[in-house]
């Protein structure tokens, strides 16, 4: 329980960095915070159990520490953007969010491959990747195109491996879900319709 007692505090001080930034974003109705809300509100609700049981099962210990986990590299992309590219002005991030949101599935779908990377031809999702941060770095507004080539890439991969791929969003919908966590979005991310 010692070492889950460290990740309470991380989560208590990931918290502390990053609630205003995450506040502001809910108040812009972002679509970062819809992504990110899943795991922020089951890591809520799990730190409350401990304050309320002082225990959680092993289970939950490990939700707790992958959710905490996910956040923290999650966040540290968004910040680079929202702070650099953006200069910290929401309205002008809020529109280019859905690129910002691409690039986090590309992060998501990679590290979900780590496994079958010696099996799968990575290059036309590079391609994309490459193409994604050109684009917000230079205010392309070609949203639709791009989404198109993402589906293309993503698309070639889940069929070089014959399976279907559920996001670490969507596993932490269903744990809200069993967890009777209201969320303000409940929708998936489904691989070739809406990434």
């Amino acid at each position: 329980m010692h070492q889950f007692q460290i990740v309470l505090k991380d989560f208590v001080n990931w918290k502390m960095d990053n609630s205003e930034i995450l506040e502001r974003f809910k108040h812009h109705g972002s679509s970062i915070y819809d992504r990110l809300e899943p795991v922020y509100a089951v890591l809520n609700k799990l730190y409350d159990m401990v304050l309320d049981e002082e225990t959680i099962n092993e289970d939950f210990e490990t939700i707790f520490q992958v959710g905490l986990n996910y956040l923290h590299s999650q966040f540290e992309v968004i910040r680079i953007y929202y702070e650099r590219f953006f200069e910290s002005n929401c309205e002008l991030f809020e529109a280019y969010t859905r690129l910002v949101g691409y690039l986090l599935f590309i992060s998501d779908f990679r590290s979900d491959l780590d496994e079958f990377e010696s099996q799968i031809d990575f290059q036309p999702l590079n391609a994309v990747e490459t193409l994604l941060e050109n684009m917000i770095a230079e205010r392309d507004e070609r949203f639709d195109y791009v989404a198109e080539q993402l589906n293309k890439a993503i698309n070639e991969i889940v069929n070089q491996l014959d399976f279907e791929y559920v996001s670490i969003i969507d596993i932490f919908v269903e744990i809200a879900a069993n967890l009777s966590i209201e969320l303000s979005t409940n929708h998936t991310f489904t691989i070739g319709q809406d990434i």
